[in-house]
């Protein structure tokens, strides 16, 4: 079945063009349409606690560096000259009292003001209104219990109403016990050959791969903190019937956030089928527990699972891992993890799941490396001659799905336990803004 050229994304019947995976035209209109009108991530607070902090990232393919300034303010900032473009710091971190470009000594403030220029009086004659000529300050930046996130498009939504009920689910991520998170170590950085969007899309709400992708993973022990029980478990052969089953409970469900901004959930009760850990990692995980229970509704308090924030965020609830996936073509991506770990765990709870989430993501992680090569054969297998002709099939579910109203402390509607909604909903979203839809417009579909 063919997709009309006007229509990328066909949700009536689950149909997606492979063009927006390989196509170079439509990657350089993603860059204008989607990460200039988004909200980012672009770091964590704790990366910058202190005034003349920095750490650099990237919007896109935009160069962004993000500061503390002298009065504690943050400021997301392009990290390009406004005399010949060049880079204003090429750290990934540290702490300034300003920056100065290196080809010819423009300096700016940790805000971004033009502040010096050599030779203004004796070259310039003072003929330059410095106030005009300072860095390109993002208009809209704004923190989420210490998650960082900016907008270049001062006609976009605030961040919560970005997120919706994406919150609901974060807050258990990033403050657990109401003492916060922060960043355990460096960033993972490095690139690989797929489409962005395949991994967003992974994240988003495909609990299908699993069984099938990380089965030896699973078959060989691994498990994202293994326990003894866990470790025999796992070896134990899956059927096919426990491979897609989703746990016997009523948590267990697909979820797209509330006005449209194409993120998604995918929960469960961990409490369905647990497991004691070792010590002290068990000891740790049930006073957390507790204490979230005390300080947030049962529901949203007990749920973990994976889920994405539109375009190209994400926290695997399983690890605690921050992913970002930066693109760098159609056909390349720069993957970044960052482990997160609760603020009031102690040294040596953080040290064990740093050490554990490294064998779970990351460069070398089992589930990283079934994931990358997936997504990486099918962006190949898109931009094929052959291929390229045919849609992709993201119909599961469909016309099944079973939406229910919000009740209790669970937000908005509760779905079976596998399908492509929240994959089609992250591409509509995704075609919506492609089409260049006002903010306005968006809002009102």
């Amino acid at each position: 079945m063919a997709i009309s050229s006007q229509q990328w994304v066909d949700t009536e019947t689950g149909l997606i063009d492979r063009s927006i995976f390989f196509d170079q035209e439509l990657y350089q209109q993603e860059l204008e349409q989607v990460f200039a009108r988004s909200w980012l991530f672009v770091g964590h607070e704790s990366q910058i606690p202190n005034p003349g902090d920095f750490i650099t990232n990237t919007m896109g393919e935009d160069p962004v560096v993000v500061t503390r300034d002298r009065q504690g303010k943050l400021n997301v900032l392009l990290n390009s000259c406004r005399h010949r473009g060049n880079a204003v710091t090429r750290a990934d971190l540290g702490n300034a009292s300003n920056f100065m470009c290196s080809y010819h000594g423009w300096t700016y403030d940790l805000a971004g003001k033009l502040t010096h220029i050599p030779g203004f009086t004796e070259l310039y004659h003072e003929d330059l209104e410095m106030e005009e000529w300072g860095l390109i300050a993002c208009p809209q930046v704004e923190s989420f219990h210490g998650l960082i996130f900016a907008n270049w498009d001062p006609e976009a939504p605030g961040l919560l109403e970005y997120m919706g009920e994406y919150a609901w689910l974060l807050e258990t991520r990033v403050d657990p016990q109401g003492k916060g998170s922060e960043v355990n170590g460096g960033i993972y950085k490095w690139n690989m050959d797929h489409n962005w969007k395949f991994a967003a899309d992974n994240f988003v709400g495909d609990g299908y791969h699993g069984g099938i992708s990380h089965k030896s993973a699973a078959l060989a022990g691994h498990r994202v903190i293994n326990s003894r029980a866990q470790i025999q478990q796992n070896r134990a052969q899956m059927s096919d019937q426990q491979r897609f089953r989703t746990q016997d409970n009523p948590l267990s469900f697909r979820m797209a956030t509330k006005y449209g901004h194409g993120g998604g959930l995918s929960l469960r009760d961990p409490n369905a089928a647990a497991t004691d850990l070792d010590e002290p990692l068990n000891s740790y995980f049930r006073e957390r527990n507790a204490a979230m229970e005390q300080r947030m509704p049962s529901n949203q308090a007990r749920v973990s699972g994976f889920n994405a924030m539109f375009p190209n965020f994400s926290i695997n609830t399983s690890a605690d891992q921050i992913h970002l996936w930066h693109p760098r073509g159609p056909g390349r991506t720069e993957s970044w993890v960052y482990i997160l770990v609760d603020a009031a765990a102690s040294p040596e709870i953080k040290d064990i799941l740093r050490l554990s989430h490294q064998r779970h993501f990351g460069p070398t992680g089992m589930f990283e490396q079934d994931d990358a090569d997936n997504w990486r054969l099918s962006t190949t297998g898109c931009a094929s001659t052959i291929g390229r002709r045919y849609p992709l099939n993201y119909s599961m579910g469909l016309r099944h799905d079973d939406w229910m109203e919000p009740q209790d402390d669970l937000p908005r509607r509760r779905m079976g336990s596998l399908g492509d909604t929240n994959q089609l909903n992250f591409y509509r979203h995704w075609q919506e803004m492609m089409s260049g839809k006002s903010w306005a417009e968006i809002r009102g579909g």
